[in-house]
């Protein structure tokens, strides 16, 4: 399974109404990768690797990314953004996922539970 293919499963699955988009490769490394970095600062275990934000929440300020493993597979994070530079520790908040089906499962799990 692809990206474009678990997001157009959910789009078909629950309509315009659906509250998630993929974002344009273009900005893959754009303004939402720059909030990232703001946000976990210099310490953090993602600081200083290659990091792809492929897509948003409409209705939250959650962000999805990819980081290349070192062994060639990919690792998903979901962050909730919390726009500000100063973050306490634990901010902003995360999910880990090691695969796109524990990704849709995750999307699919919270779209229900908040927006339906």
């Amino acid at each position: 399974m692809t990206l474009e293919e678990m997001f157009c499963d959910l789009y078909d699955k629950y309509g315009k109404d659906f509250n998630w988009y993929l974002l344009p490769l273009t900005q893959a490394d754009g303004a939402f990768v720059v909030e990232l970095n703001k946000e976990i600062g210099q310490g953090h275990f993602l600081s200083g690797k290659k990091i792809r934000a492929v897509a948003k929440c409409d209705s939250n300020d959650d962000v999805l990314y990819v980081v290349r493993s070192g062994i060639g597979r990919d690792i998903y994070y979901m962050f909730h953004l919390t726009y500000s530079a100063h973050n306490a520790d634990g901010f902003p908040r995360y999910v880990e996922f090691t695969d796109l089906f524990a990704v849709k499962e995750f999307i699919e799990r919270s779209y229900i539970e908040d927006c339906m």
